[in-house]
């Protein structure tokens, strides 16, 4: 009796899949351009809360804000267009290489000025996580922030 019932159980747990590796439901195009309009409009806390857990831990979030604030976005962009969702392999912060999906999304600015910045983000308990670029990912491990090599982040009230 023991032995069936561990022959039903065991495909029933093997078929249960991961949470943590879930596919996210939302469409990886609306996560990225949210991320970045986050990030244009200075919403460090809202930004860092879709962070991945990695790079959440090198930078908290009242040392993430502190150092983000430091340097706020002035040129808001006029316009917004994902031009590409492609899957590539990108190194986390911590060395460990896993797949992503990269947004590339073309801003357009005054002036006729337009760049494309790639959004990478990676699946983390069924929602989309965006990635420190990895030099950003070095500072802060180095307890510096990115946008002011020689000083200290802000102390952390945690």
């Amino acid at each position: 009796m023991m032995t069936l019932l561990l022959v039903l159980l065991v495909p029933a747990a093997a078929g249960c899949g991961s949470k943590r590796d879930a596919k996210p439901e939302e469409n990886p195009r609306v996560a990225a351009v949210r991320v970045l309009d986050q990030i244009v409009h200075n919403h460090y806390s809202d930004a860092w809360g879709d962070l991945h857990s990695v790079d959440q831990k090198v930078a908290p979030l009242s040392e993430y804000v502190g150092c983000e604030t430091r340097s706020p976005v002035i040129a808001r962009p006029r316009s917004v267009k994902v031009v590409s969702v492609n899957t590539e392999s990108v190194g986390l912060g911590d060395g460990k290489f896993v797949d992503s999906t990269a947004v590339d999304i073309r801003m357009g600015f005054a002036g006729r000025f337009s760049l494309v910045h790639t959004v990478h983000l990676v699946a983390e308990d069924g929602k989309w996580k965006w990635i420190l670029p990895s030099w950003r990912f070095r500072d802060y491990k180095a307890d510096r922030c990115p946008t002011d090599s020689g000083s200290s982040p802000p102390p952390s009230n945690a």
